[in-house]
């Protein structure tokens, strides 16, 4: 079935606001004109502790019956021709919710009697001394009560305008449902209060209990949104609709109320407020634990517990829980609601985003001022009011108790919620320094670095990410869940470290100054590093022109002046070996991979037949086009013909198998022959130096090397990669 509120809900959130403040504005609007419709004789009036009189405290100057009554007058009844009304002092009462039902009743009736009384333009008041005087009413422009329905109004609107600049926002999410409600509901239980709560006299008995009534369901609604907010957010702790079991339990208990079932408010409202209470903290305590290893999730509710505790402790100790007990209130109700602002406006900024970059110190700082703060006071005042001790000692002894009892148990405490130190250079030092004065290259200095910021930070996660060239070298998101450290060059992928110290904080500022100075260190040391390599590769080209223009004219003319074919060939042999070493010493060399596997497979064919072996090659590389760097061509090479010498110097093959699979970024290479004889060959060919030197070549170009023997057959495997860079040698074997 199609909602009829689905126009309001298609309009744009500005507009949505806009209109439902317009709204709430209509419902404020017939509230004052309750308040300023109501005739007032211009008198402060007080209780007394007797039965029945109130007394007059004060007269407005410029009010109607300045000069008729004189402050310090007690009157005791209203004269009309029905009768006289009595004036109990529960007549002048801020909230009738801290009367039974027997009384509340009484209450209302006289309301609704002495309120048509003052319909009149005059009416008569008895003195406790039996004399009666005349008082003029009036209707002005402003009154006390005006005053108090203002201030009272300020705070309704202010949690009103929080939640509804959220939701409109956010309509579809539960957890701003459940907070706009309790925003709704608050601001209705706050202008009902103040439309009958600063009245001089009396209200309508019938608008006393209507607006009662409305302030009931709403403070109700205010414990059971606020109670089960916890039950969906920050994360929903199970299927079971608690919201509306919460709501459908406040009806239940408005219509108890309602019916007047029990002794009075103070157990059909108060006590299930008190109630939704207890239930509260046991679902934030449970919230807490759903969000261990989430540190978003954990920082939202810390924010949020922060807020709605503070502001629901204040609201319930000092609103709620005096009826709820049978007490009275000690603290005037516009100096009690101030706790809104703290409620609201605190848990706006932790539902509508996470703006916690500096929530780990500034949280625990405030928990600590406000439990301090909390413990000094209920210290103080169990030493005054229960053992009777003087002010001035009692204060010097419950600071004593709090600085030797609570802050040693506050240390314990913040240490079981989670909190841990910031990282700091010191604690990553040892790596550091092992990864800048051990490396002897630029590559070795890559691979440790992302090893040196796990063990600095522990990340929870941490990924590698395309380059964006214009981002800071360091720079954190700004909820603070995410660190991210551009690449040490430029080409690179960044990296990105989520959820510092395994989930159990956020990223600070602290963070990003450590962050910040590894990688200037760490980019010194490759610019050393690559100093250091351009020195080398200067000698390495002094030693190659020497190679070329010595040793090389000295083979050219061994080449030519041969006596016989044997000699030349030796010439030729040495002479490419001194070309192949040449070209090694050139870094910047390359070769394509498709024209090295077929000079790879021609020589090792070249090879197997000269020893009258059958050559089984097979090749699975998928090179497209791709290069290798000379250094790699020749190890790789120099792996085959040593591969192939071991097994002709060692054992009898008949066939040798060679497969070769890969692609640009790796190459794999299986050896296989069928020649190996007995124990005795296996030991001589463990014995050798040819795996040690195929190990070594494969080692210096970053791969592996394995070699098995099973029966008559030996296998050697090596992987190479062939992108990145790969440790430099300072020679070709």
């Amino acid at each position: 079935m199609k909602n009829h509120f689905d126009w309001m809900m298609a309009l744009p959130p500005r507009k949505l606001f806009l209109l439902l403040s317009g709204l709430a504005l209509l419902v404020t609007i017939m509230c004052f004109a309750v308040v300023a419709t109501t005739p007032t004789l211009g008198l402060t009036l007080e209780k007394t502790d007797a039965a029945v009189g109130i007394r007059v405290s004060d007269v407005a100057a410029s009010g109607p019956n300045a000069g008729r009554i004189a402050p310090g007058t007690v009157l005791v009844a209203m004269s009309t021709a029905k009768g006289d009304i009595p004036l109990r002092p529960d007549i002048l009462i801020e909230d009738p919710d801290l009367l039974d039902y027997e009384a509340y009743n009484r209450f209302l009736a006289d309301q609704q009697l002495l309120r048509r009384a003052l319909n009149q333009d005059r009416v008569t008041m008895v003195a406790d001394d039996g004399q009666r005087i005349v008082l003029e009413t009036s209707l002005p422009l402003w009154t006390p009560a005006m005053t108090y329905a203002v201030i009272y109004a300020f705070y309704g609107w202010v949690g009103l305008l929080v939640v509804l600049g959220i939701w409109v926002y956010r309509p579809a999410d539960i957890a701003t449902r459940l907070f706009a409600l309790s925003g709704v509901a608050l601001f209705l239980t706050i202008l009902t209060l103040a439309t009958y709560g600063g009245r001089e006299l009396a209200l309508y008995g019938s608008t006393t209990a209507f607006l009662m009534s409305v302030n009931h369901i709403a403070v109700l609604m205010v414990a059971a949104t606020l109670a089960t907010l916890f039950w969906v957010y920050p994360r929903r702790l199970g299927p079971q609709p608690a919201p509306t079991i919460a709501v459908g339990l406040a009806v239940l208990a408005w219509l108890a109320d309602q019916f007047q079932i029990g002794p009075g408010p103070q157990y059909t409202i108060y006590g299930v407020i008190l109630l939704g209470f207890v239930c509260g903290v046991t679902v934030m305590g449970c919230q807490w634990r759903a969000t261990r290893g989430r540190p978003l999730d954990r920082a939202a509710l810390k924010w949020c517990v922060l807020s709605i505790f503070v502001g629901t402790f204040l609201l319930f100790a000092l609103i709620m829980l005096p009826p709820a007990v049978g007490g009275t209130r000690l603290v005037p109700m516009a100096i009690s609601l101030s706790s809104v602002l703290v409620l609201y406006l605190g848990l706006a900024a932790g539902l509508r985003r996470y703006r916690l970059f500096h929530l780990e110190r500034w949280w625990f700082g405030t928990w600590q001022w406000f439990l301090g703060g909390v413990l000094v006071l209920v210290l103080d005042g169990v030493l005054v009011f229960v053992i009777g001790m003087a002010g001035a000692y009692a204060l010097l002894l419950s600071l004593a108790i709090a600085g030797w009892i609570y802050f040693p148990l506050r240390v314990w405490l913040m240490g079981l919620l989670g909190r841990r130190e910031p990282a700091t250079l010191e604690n990553s030092l040892p790596q550091l320094v092992n990864n800048l004065f051990t490396a002897d290259s630029e590559a070795k200095i890559h691979a440790a670095w992302p090893g040196l910021l796990r063990s600095t930070f522990r990340p929870l996660h941490m990924t590698q990410r395309p380059a964006v060239d214009a981002a800071p070298d360091v720079a954190a998101s700004e909820d603070g869940a995410r660190l991210h450290v551009k690449a040490l060059r430029p080409g690179k992928a960044d990296t990105v470290l989520e959820y510092p110290d395994e989930g159990g904080r956020l990223f600070t500022r602290n963070d990003l100054r450590t962050a910040a100075l590894l990688r200037g260190l760490t980019d010194k040391a490759i610019n050393a590093v690559q100093a250091r390599e351009q020195g080398a590769d200067a000698e390495r080209q002094r030693i190659a022109r020497d190679l070329h223009d010595d040793v090389g004219g000295r083979i050219l003319s061994l080449l030519r002046n041969a006596p016989d074919a044997h000699q030349e060939q030796l010439a030729r042999n040495a002479l490419q070996s001194l070309r192949e070493a040449l070209q090694a010493l050139d870094q910047s060399a390359d070769c394509r991979i498709s024209d090295c596997l077929e000079d790879w497979q021609a020589d090792c064919q070249a090879r197997c037949q000269e020893m009258g072996v059958r050559l089984e090659w097979q090749q699975k590389v998928r090179a497209n086009g791709a290069t290798m760097s000379v250094r790699q061509s020749i190890n790789i090479g120099r792996i085959f013909a040593e591969g192939l010498t071991n097994a002709f110097r060692h054992a009898r093959p008949k066939v040798i198998a060679i497969t070769l699979s890969g692609d640009p970024a790796e190459l794999s290479i299986v050896m296989e022959n069928d020649g190996v004889g007995d124990c005795e060959a296996e030991q001589h060919v463990l014995a050798g130096r040819g795996l040690h030197h195929m190990r070594t070549r494969a080692e210096e170009l970053g791969g592996v090397f394995a070699f098995h023997l099973a029966g008559r057959s030996a296998r050697l495997t090596a992987s190479v990669p062939l992108s990145g860079d790969s440790p430099p040698a300072a020679a070709v074997q």
